[in-house]
């Protein structure tokens, strides 16, 4: 996926600081929250080699989201259960 389909998307960017991590360099990745307990995070810019390459994640859940349709549908999904 590019970083402009998943601002599309709703995700919004998060970041964060050398002062913030302490790891040498600033940083931002992508978030979306679902639900308030299932919360999407994309990788770090710092992780993507090619502007299509971004990733999307749950902390909670072992799965990774590579395709902008599958992603597209999850979050479809969890919008409609919300209302």
């Amino acid at each position: 996926m590019t970083e402009e389909e998943l601002i599309n998307l709703g995700f919004e960017k998060q970041i964060i600081t050398d002062a913030e991590s302490q790891n040498g360099y600033d940083y931002y990745y992508y978030l979306l929250e679902l639900t308030k307990n299932f919360i999407l995070f994309s990788s770090g810019d710092d992780e993507v080699e090619n502007y299509n390459d971004w990733t999307v994640f749950n902390d909670d859940m072992d799965f990774v989201i590579k395709d902008e349709t599958l992603l597209k549908k999850l979050i479809y999904v969890f919008r409609e259960i919300k209302t």
